[in-house]
């Protein structure tokens, strides 16, 4: 799913755009979620977008995205600014996400602080004293650090990623090895709230390995903090003791990790942000 978030003043989200087949061409996807925000406002000064995956910003490019197939190298910038005829913005939407979340104070102005957003995958971002760090350009994709050596392959050419044990599908994943049946994440929470013990051991071994790359992360960076986000943050309850046991199993780093609450829209709402300030 895209969402369109147009900032109205106070960036309420007043339009969302199901995109239907993953494997519709691009120019058709984006014409359409252009015309859902041209409905709304037919001369927009501005718009951002955020991608999961791989996102040269300044070019405007997606260079890849596990999401989108076929849109490799696809230049997403320049196709959204000639549709709209406005400047686009474009990041990758753990970036989009932590932008909104600085602009709004929920991340501190001062200090090195990580993002690690848990869905479909593992989306991260540095922040240092309330800018985002990039690196080269693509700085902060925690989800494919590799956790085991010999592990599971991953649709980024590598195997053994942090995504491939710590996201929705490895905890659906986990469920399924316990008891033949696939669910997704709510109504494993469901399962997990009532008490039934394939689903709270999913959680656990879900958390297990969270806390795994979690450990990494500390050592590598030694930040003041680590905030949660993304739809399996919701669940947290269920994974976040075994998260921490084996956290502190594997480094002598404070536990500080917290869960920075985050709708479905919070990416788009960031990517509107950084398109509002970039005018």
């Amino acid at each position: 799913m895209v969402t369109g978030f147009l900032g109205d003043g106070d960036f309420h989200l007043v339009a969302t755009l199901e995109t239907g087949s993953p494997d519709e061409p691009p120019d058709e996807k984006l014409k359409r979620l252009a015309d859902v925000i041209l409905e709304k406002d037919p001369h927009p000064v501005s718009s951002g977008i955020g991608i999961a995956g791989l996102v040269d910003g300044k070019n405007g490019i997606l260079i890849t995205s596990p999401n989108l197939p076929g849109w490799d190298g696809y230049p997403v910038k320049l196709r959204l600014a000639d549709i709209l005829g406005c400047p686009v913005v474009m990041d990758n939407d753990a970036n989009a996400f932590a932008f909104g979340a600085i602009r709004k104070g929920s991340i501190p102005p001062k200090g090195l602080w990580l993002t690690v957003t848990l869905g479909t995958g593992i989306g991260g971002t540095i922040v240092l004293d309330g800018e985002i760090v990039y690196g080269r350009g693509h700085a902060g994709e925690f989800g494919h650090a590799t956790v085991k050596v010999d592990g599971k392959n991953c649709s980024c050419g590598s195997w053994g990623c942090w995504e491939k044990y710590a996201s929705a599908g490895a905890l659906s994943g986990y469920y399924l090895e316990r008891t033949g049946i696939s669910e997704g994440p709510m109504e494993l929470s469901k399962l997990a709230a009532g008490g039934e013990t394939a689903a709270i051991e999913a959680f656990e071994e879900f958390g297990g390995w969270l806390g795994v790359g979690l450990a990494n992360l500390a050592q590598c960076f030694d930040p003041h903090g680590v905030f949660l986000a993304g739809g399996l943050s919701r669940a947290a309850t269920y994974f976040i003791d075994a998260a921490r046991t084996e956290f502190l199993k594997r480094c002598s780093h404070p536990w500080n990790v917290e869960i920075l609450p985050s709708g479905s829209c919070a990416g788009a709402e960031g990517a509107a942000l950084m398109a509002a300030e970039s005018r």
